[in-house]
């Protein structure tokens, strides 16, 4: 790796909520102190590669497209991690116009990033937890298709998001990081040990689920893996350096999140830019300080 490295993580609302990047930053911080890595989590809540929305959306789901080649100009990055799916599939069954929509809008990415210099890496989507729904709120296969959507879900879709997945890892000479199957591996586990575990709310993983989004990432990027899991993940108050760590992600995600702009009508709570950078100096100074507390 070189001396620097700017990576951008552009996604939906689990992107947005930003743990995993906190955690794979807190992890290269202690494994590759020598090394400069920014991260920008430019994760925005309910935006898709496709550019579909259900009717009943409070307002018209946000596209990638809209502001990608704005946040490329801008952040500059040598990595590009793009994370869409689970909202691209509109909650409904399998359909393949839905299908086609997120393959040209994924492609489409890629290529944009490609083509700014950057080197394009696609997760997969994450699995789908159908137990941690309101069983009256899951919808069989043969409803009208405006019956389907975040609130009112297929009772398969993860069935439709293992197809997302398996056609995105089957592209030849994408950088593609399969986190579906680690988070459903980890589901099950979690399962033998407690039979009502639930991944959150069905949709966005909890903690330990962001850790293995991050773990899996770190594995597959950075060849490091991680035998023993860190203690801030399931006790993150105990750690001051974690802590600093996240508040920093929050202050520039927030910051470059405004700054370039987006069309999801809630807009987060953030400092200009340039304070916002500043702030993180100061920041990036206290973590050093308490970096051995890792």
């Amino acid at each position: 790796m070189t001396d620097e490295k700017r990576i951008l993580f552009l996604g939906d609302s689990i992107t947005a909520e930003g743990t995993f990047i906190a955690y794979l930053e807190a992890c290269l911080l202690r494994h590759f102190p020598d090394q400069q890595f920014t991260l920008i989590n430019l994760g925005v809540p309910s935006e898709t590669a496709s550019g579909l929305s259900e009717e009943d959306h409070p307002f018209p789901r946000p596209c990638v497209h809209e502001r990608i080649e704005r946040a490329l100009t801008a952040c500059e990055p040598d990595w590009v991690v793009l994370g869409y799916g689970m909202n691209d599939g509109i909650y409904s069954p399998f359909s393949e116009e839905r299908f086609r929509a997120y393959q040209d809008g994924l492609l489409e990415a890629i290529r944009i990033v490609s083509s700014s210099g950057a080197k394009a890496i696609v997760m997969t989507p994450p699995p789908f937890d159908s137990s941690a729904i309101r069983p009256e709120t899951l919808l069989a296969d043969g409803y009208d298709v405006k019956a389907y959507s975040y609130m009112t879900p297929y009772e398969h879709y993860n069935d439709v998001l293992r197809s997302y997945a398996r056609w995105l890892l089957s592209l030849e000479g994408a950088a593609a990081v399969n986190i579906y199957d680690p988070l459903l591996q980890a589901r099950e586990q979690a399962r033998m040990n407690d039979p009502d575990y639930r991944s959150g709310d069905g949709i966005h993983p909890l903690a330990d689920g962001h850790w293995v989004i991050a773990e899996t990432l770190l594995r597959q990027l950075f060849a490091l893996s991680c035998e023993i899991r860190p203690t801030f993940v399931d006790q993150p108050e105990s750690s001051p350096f974690f802590q600093l760590v996240l508040q920093r992600q929050k202050v520039l995600s927030a910051a470059w999140k405004e700054h370039i702009g987006h069309s999801n009508p809630n807009k987060a709570a953030a400092l200009p830019l340039e304070e916002a950078l500043q702030e993180s100096k100061q920041l990036a100074m206290q973590i050093k300080n308490h970096s051995s507390s890792y």
